[in-house]
């Protein structure tokens, strides 16, 4: 087991990407079922459809899965009002400031992770009370990684050194070679992977 693991209750320290339209209740159930985590991508959705795919989640798994929600969305507040009134113990947050619902959300139980482009930006993410972030580089596929156009396996260290949460990698990383390619992702986590 590893920190990810431990914080998700999942077998493998894998999360399937919240992917706004191409992730919803099938592919988070399917994923949480094979024993990672699976997200439900709430950024294209409207409060009641987001309750119709957390409902059906939970009929279709009984294993963790959570909520992807970019708080940039206009109506937020109702997203979050559904997560709460669901029970979904996992939100992943990003583009916005978690220091604006990271302390709601963590006063219902729920773990709370933000995705970050910069060492700058998880480390703020730290400071708001999140149980990790997500170093999301530049070659991630939707393409809200940040102005500085970071690579992953350059971001990636730079987060691990700058805050002491766990750190989730995401953006071009395909295959376990690839993960294997960053000496700081290896020497802090690989390790722990048994």
């Amino acid at each position: 087991m590893n920190r990810i693991c431990d914080l998700f209750c999942i077998q493998f320290p894998i999360v399937q990407a919240g992917m706004i339209w191409n992730s919803g209740w099938r592919l988070a159930a399917a994923s949480s079922n094979s024993g990672i985590l699976g997200l439900i991508g709430a950024g294209s959705m409207y409060p009641e459809v987001l309750r119709e795919h957390i409902q059906k989640c939970k009929s279709a798994t009984n294993r963790p899965f959570g909520v992807n929600i970019p708080l940039l969305y206009p109506d937020i507040d109702k997203l979050i009002d559904v997560i709460v009134e669901e029970g979904v113990k996992i939100v992943f947050t990003s583009a916005g400031n978690p220091a604006t619902w990271t302390t709601q959300l963590k006063s219902h139980g729920i773990v709370v992770i933000h995705v970050v482009s910069s060492a700058k930006f998880a480390l703020k993410a730290q400071i708001a009370g999140v149980d990790a972030v997500v170093a999301e580089g530049f070659e991630a596929g939707w393409g809200i990684t940040g102005r500085e156009e970071t690579t992953s396996m350059t971001l990636i260290p730079m987060v691990c050194s700058a805050v002491s949460i766990p750190v989730i990698a995401a953006g071009g990383i395909a295959t376990g070679r690839s993960m294997l390619g960053c000496p700081s992702f290896r020497s802090r986590w690989c390790s722990n992977w048994q």
